[in-house]
């Protein structure tokens, strides 16, 4: 199926939908692998889950209000680093779901988890791949990354320290940061 069919029934369907609390909600949709997801080894494209992941974290942003509150003052989401890991692939009609968090943030920057999972033959769940990202919102008029807190005052929320990072947190940081010093 065409990702833009795929955004329209997305965006069709997201008033339905309920809102999400920050920071410890997840936005999670199901999806099934269509023929024009295919690449030459009949699974799922590597291009695919990036653009499965647009989809949720564009979920993530509506429903917590924080898209609305970004362009009430002219910011916009950015993405500044990912890296996804492939465990299982995902074939031609294969159901899976993308659940989408917001695991941890620093001042200015979030890391956002994407968890591909798909069922196994016991009907167990299954972590196809996962994806972290890197993400802020920028002030495109202020020449600045807005700082969570202020993200967080936008939508009439007290400032939250973050969790610990994890140790793949941690890695994907550090590799992310040799990976801006190298260009």
């Amino acid at each position: 199926m065409n990702l833009w069919l795929r955004l329209l029934l997305f965006l069709v369907a997201l008033p339905f939908r309920p809102k999400l609390a920050l920071p410890d909600c997840v936005s999670a949709r199901s999806y099934r692998v269509a023929p024009s997801d295919l690449d030459i080894n009949m699974h799922m494209t590597n291009s695919r889950y990036p653009a499965f992941a647009d989809i949720q974290q564009l979920d993530l942003f509506i429903r917590t209000g924080m898209l609305r509150a970004a362009i009430a003052r002219g910011w916009r989401p950015m993405l500044l680093a990912s890296k996804i890991r492939f465990r299982r692939e995902l074939k031609a009609f294969r159901k899976f779901r993308v659940e989408t968090r917001i695991r941890w943030w620093n001042d200015t920057n979030g890391i956002f988890e994407h968890r591909f999972i798909t069922r196994g033959r016991d009907g167990s769940d299954i972590v196809a791949a996962v994806m972290l990202a890197k993400g802020c919102f920028y002030a495109p008029k202020e020449k600045r990354f807005v700082a969570f807190a202020e993200l967080l005052a936008a939508l009439g929320l007290p400032a939250i320290d973050p969790p610990e990072p994890t140790s793949e947190i941690l890695a994907f940081m550090q590799a992310e940061e040799e990976l801006r010093l190298a260009t």
